[in-house]
């Protein structure tokens, strides 16, 4: 199966963090990834930049990289909801 970095879990949402309005991006397979960007363009093109670099550091250090959650699966409710 080819890698594809889109089809993880990702949400990108606008947040008011500290008076200043960002996006925000975030990945449930990775909790400890997030982005905080001014556009939304910016924050979902680095948070695939992301994903990316950590597929290619488990491929170099032959580590086990985690599969995209399914949607149906209990895993993805559970960080979707956590989000929240």
């Amino acid at each position: 199966m080819k890698f594809d970095p889109e089809s993880y879990s990702i949400t990108i949402r606008k947040e008011e963090i500290d008076d200043e309005i960002l996006y925000v991006g975030r990945v449930a397979e990775f909790p400890n990834i997030s982005v905080y960007e001014e556009d939304f363009e910016t924050a979902r093109k680095l948070i695939i930049d992301a994903i990316q670099t950590l597929k290619k550091m488990a491929d170099e250090t032959h580590t086990d990289f985690p599969r995209p959650y399914l949607a149906t699966s209990s895993e993805f409710r559970e960080r979707a909801s956590s989000f929240v």
